[in-house]
C-alpha cells in the first residue's frame, strides 16, 4: 500500500493530532479516553482541515467535545454544559464524569492547542454556531450544475475531425 502524500495543511493537522494524542495518552475524563482525528491525505488547501476531538468510552458511542480547524487556526472546545446537553439529547443519559475532571481536560487541551498558535474558544450550548454547524451548509449544498455546452462542443469537434479525416482519406 502506498503511503499517503500529506500537504502542508494536512501535515500540520497531523502534527497537531499526534501531539494532542500523545499528551492525552494516559489521561482519562471519567472512563473516557481523549482522541483527535487527523486527515489521511490532502485537505484541499485547508478547506477540509476540520478535525474532531472526542471522548470515547470503553463501550458505546463517542462524544464530540471539540473541533480543530488548522487551516483557519481555530479551535472550539465545548463546555461541560454543552456536552451534558448533547449527551442527554442524543443518548438519553447523563455524563459519567464530573465537571471538574472535564474542566481539567479543557485546561490541558487549551494549553496544548494554543501552543500551535490556534485560537481556542469554549462554547456553551445554545451559543454561537459551532464549527460543525458553520460547515454544515457547505456540506449539504447540492453540487454545482455542470454545463453541457463544453462537452457538446468537444463531441462536435471530434466528430468533425474524424469526418474530415475520413473524407480526406477517401478523396485523396
Amino acid at each position: 500500500m502506498k503511503p499517503a502524500v500529506l500537504t502542508q495543511y494536512s501535515s500540520h493537522a497531523n502534527t497537531i493530532a499526534d501531539t494532542f494524542r500523545a499528551a492525552f495518552a494516559k489521561t482519562k475524563v471519567g472512563d473516557h479516553t481523549v482522541e483527535m482525528t487527523a486527515p489521511e491525505g490532502s485537505t484541499g488547501g485547508g478547506l477540509l482541515a476540520l478535525q474532531h476531538i472526542t471522548l470515547k468510552p470503553e463501550s458505546g458511542m463517542a462524544l464530540v467535545v471539540g473541533t480543530v480547524n488548522a487551516g483557519e487556526k481555530r479551535v472550539e472546545l465545548r463546555s461541560y454544559a454543552h456536552v451534558a446537553k448533547v449527551s442527554m439529547d442524543r443518548f438519553k443519559r447523563p455524563l459519567t464524569f464530573d465537571e471538574p475532571s472535564y474542566g481539567a481536560y479543557v485546561d490541558k487541551a487549551t494549553t496544548i492547542l494554543s501552543a500551535f498558535g490556534l485560537d481556542v474558544v469554549v462554547s456553551d450550548a445554545g451559543s454561537a454556531p459551532t464549527l460543525d454547524e458553520e460547515e454544515a451548509p457547505l456540506a449539504s449544498s447540492p453540487p454545482p450544475k455542470r454545463s453541457w455546452l463544453p462537452i457538446a462542443l468537444f463531441v462536435i469537434a471530434v466528430g468533425l475531425a474524424i469526418g474530415g479525416g475520413g473524407a480526406w482519406w477517401l478523396l485523396r
